[in-house]
């Protein structure tokens, strides 16, 4: 499962389970209007955002090893910017 920020609130989609990138990939693939908050134009996650997995923080340079096991979750977090 995943949760995805939507305006004003957060939205929950069923993903399924594999390697962190392939479940964000088939996230914006089943849910279109998010694909360009989610991936670049390569195809590829962004690296900006904030992921969770099972309520731990990913740090970025560690995502790309990451599994997603059939009962996770995952939250993907915008990034803040304030001042």
């Amino acid at each position: 499962m995943s949760t995805a920020w939507t305006q004003g609130s957060g939205s929950t989609f069923e993903c399924g389970a594999g390697p962190l990138g392939d479940v964000l990939k088939r996230f914006a693939a089943d849910e279109p209007r998010y694909r360009h908050r989610i991936l670049g134009e390569d195809g590829e996650p962004f690296r900006y955002y904030n992921v969770y997995l099972d309520g731990q923080a990913l740090p970025r340079r560690d995502r790309d090893g990451v599994m997603v096991g059939e009962d996770s979750t995952v939250h993907i977090v915008p990034p803040l910017a304030g001042g």
